[in-house]
């Protein structure tokens, strides 16, 4: 019996040690910004013209990614959804989408529900008279996210529903070819006020902040 027990406890502490080094392992390091001031969302994004910017192209399991820089891009908000993507070559390239409200909209969070699915992002209101759903419409973004580095990858899982975010990147095209050589091309939007397919911005992302830590 005591053989048993022994046995079952050495077990218990191999499992524990190798979930423990496996979550060690997959941590992204991130810094400190608590002395910062804390993240603006009343700010509308920063959308500069097309940068003289190159991204190398990307290949994975067979498939290959060109991505083309439109503009640079930042935008501060607060995280209302997001959803993470695991069929399609594309989910690779864009594992999480973000849906993010900013300006004036999260004052209406008491009278809003978020939904994402297929790569869109919809808004169901609570309460409809008090609600401008013209202001919601135009003050919020589903955001495709594509990781410059492993890091920002591992980091893009950690935000939470009601973070105060913040994406710097680029706004890109992608033309990507996948291990049938199928080619498919996937479009940024450029404007704030578009809706419907094609109004979803796709971010190369090469800083994201929660709340008061950064990740590179």
């Amino acid at each position: 019996m005591i053989d048993k027990l022994i046995v079952v406890g050495f077990v218990l502490i191999v499992v524990s040690s190798a979930v423990w080094l496996y979550s060690s392992l997959n941590q992204p390091t991130g810094r400190d910004l608590s002395d910062s001031p804390a993240i603006n969302y009343a700010l509308d994004p920063i959308q500069i013209a097309r940068p003289d910017t190159t991204i190398p192209v990307l290949v994975h399991a067979g498939a290959r990614y060109t991505i083309i820089p439109k503009a640079r891009y930042q935008i501060n908000g607060v995280l209302v959804s997001k959803k993470r993507y695991i069929k399609g070559y594309m989910s690779w390239l864009s594992p999480w989408d973000y849906a993010i409200i900013w300006g004036d909209a999260p004052n209406y969070l008491p009278y809003l529900k978020f939904e994402q699915m297929v790569r869109y992002c919809m808004f169901q209101l609570k309460s409809p008279s008090q609600v401008d759903v013209n202001k919601i419409a135009n003050q919020m973004g589903n955001n495709h996210l594509i990781p410059a580095n492993p890091n920002l990858r591992k980091a893009m899982g950690k935000a939470q529903k009601h973070d105060l975010i913040s994406l710097d990147g680029f706004l890109v095209n992608v033309i990507g070819q996948d291990r049938k050589r199928r080619i498919s091309k996937w479009n940024t939007s450029l404007i704030r006020t578009d809706n419907g397919g094609g109004a979803c911005e796709i971010i190369y992302v090469t800083r994201l902040r929660i709340n008061n830590t950064v990740y590179e």
